[in-house]
């Protein structure tokens, strides 16, 4: 009777156990589901994701105000923790202009963006927006992103896209110790620019027509990767670093061990209302689309999970020294043309990041800071929206008015009044509905 009564408590055990990673853990579902000829499709898709990811994750750590390689030390586990929680098969969550221009705003009105300290404030904030989603998914709370309107997130972050293309000017004009807002910035760059520096100025301009030229024409090439190898060519085939043109220089190889950061409780508390922006707008970025490829492919997706798989990719990426990633709606639409029919794509990415993190870091040596400007200013370029903005304030100016201040208050560091005004917005919301 003992024995059997312990077979039986293993046995219940073990169906328990396997419910639960059905539940929270869909590998089961797709592994079950999987056919060997989605192999070759799943590698390319894979790869695919790669050749984007790595340029413009370099680029995207600049823009949230960090070294370069921190974006592999945040790709890795973020691909990876998706593919396992997450609920959708081609959604790729990895570096976005967004995300990383909002965690930039939030962390400089804290420290210097040029500081050691800024690199873990961000890896807090990262921690803090993955726990807030996890938070919101347990509690089944995704319906929230919905008060999240494309007009909040056109207004907003056209705004912030604005700051970063002005903060990768200078780069792009050899120009240095040029900081502020976007205004500061702007007059500094007037009254500086008869020392611009003219070697850095043709080998930016040269890959800027490049990146625009392939963009336009050839639209299924990886534009960005592409004018990175330019740059990198150029520069060595020239010896552009003797003619003071700026460069990279070293990355370190390797992937960072996982660390809590080491900040105070009341920096903690600073970066809550920043977090819980973060993990509203990085969910609200994944839903549309999620849905979208879920119709397309006739599977069906959880949004709870999703945002549970999201905030347990910018924990990992948190912990490993990164910084806040989101859906990438490029890197996903891309990973869907390849031809991606599983969570494997993401997975196989993964490994390809992490070889690049370990190996290849060197081939980035000779890579001009003005190259790396050229793909910040084209991808956040993309995110201003001028004819959107324009029927949003002639349509809807009450809102416009709202989203305004709210922004306002958060380029000022008002953290009180961004809470006031997100609560604003969420009655606004329900009155129009």
């Amino acid at each position: 009777m003992p024995v059997e009564w312990s077979n039986g408590v293993a046995a219940v055990t073990a169906a328990r156990a396997f419910h639960f990673c059905r539940r929270f853990l869909p590998i089961p579902e797709w592994l079950e589901l999987y056919r060997t000829d989605w192999l070759r499709a799943d590698l390319i898709a894979g790869f695919t994701v790669v050749t984007l990811l790595v340029p413009e994750g370099m680029s995207y750590a600049q823009i949230a105000g960090l070294p370069p390689q921190t974006a592999f030390y945040a790709a890795p586990i973020g691909l990876l923790a998706f593919a396992l929680l997450g609920s959708s098969r081609q959604l790729v969550v990895a570096m976005s202009a967004a995300i990383a221009s909002i965690s930039y705003a939030t962390i400089s009105r804290i420290s210097d963006p040029h500081s050691a300290h800024f690199i873990v404030l961000s890896a807090a904030l990262t921690v803090v927006s993955g726990v807030i989603c996890i938070l919101l998914g347990a509690l089944r709370l995704g319906r929230l992103a919905r008060f999240l309107s494309e007009s909040v997130n056109v207004g907003f972050v056209s705004g912030l896209a604005v700051m970063i293309a002005a903060n990768q000017l200078p780069k792009l004009l050899g120009l240095e110790g040029i900081r502020g807002n976007f205004w500061q910035i702007l007059d500094k760059l007037i009254q500086h620019l008869s020392e611009a520096h003219g070697s850095t100025i043709i080998i930016g301009s040269l890959c800027l027509t490049l990146m625009i030229a392939i963009e336009r024409t050839i639209r299924n090439v990886p534009a960005a990767l592409i004018t990175i190898g330019f740059g990198i060519g150029a520069s060595l085939i020239f010896s552009l670093e003797q003619y003071g043109v700026p460069v990279v220089g070293q990355i370190p190889a390797g992937l960072m061990p996982p660390q809590w950061p080491a900040i105070s409780v009341q920096e903690w508390l600073m970066l809550v209302p920043g977090g819980m922006g973060l993990a509203l707008v990085t969910f609200a970025e994944a839903v549309g689309p999620a849905r979208a490829f879920s119709v397309a492919h006739g599977y069906p997706i959880d949004p709870n999970r999703d945002i549970i798989g999201i905030g347990a990719v910018n924990l990992g990426a948190g912990l490993f020294h990164g910084f806040p990633i989101g859906a990438s709606l490029s890197k996903s639409a891309a990973n869907d043309r390849a031809g991606a029919k599983s969570q494997l794509s993401c997975l196989i990415a993964a490994i390809g990041i992490t070889f690049v993190a370990l190996f290849f870091t060197r081939w980035f040596y000779a890579l001009p800071e003005a190259t790396l400007a050229v793909i910040v200013i084209v991808a956040v370029s993309g995110m201003v929206r001028l004819k959107k903005l324009g029927h949003l304030f002639r349509t809807h100016r009450t809102a416009c008015t709202f989203k305004f201040n709210l922004f306002r208050c958060f380029d000022a560091g008002d953290y009180g009044g961004v809470a006031a005004f997100c609560c604003l917005l969420i009655v606004y919301a329900c009155l129009a509905q």
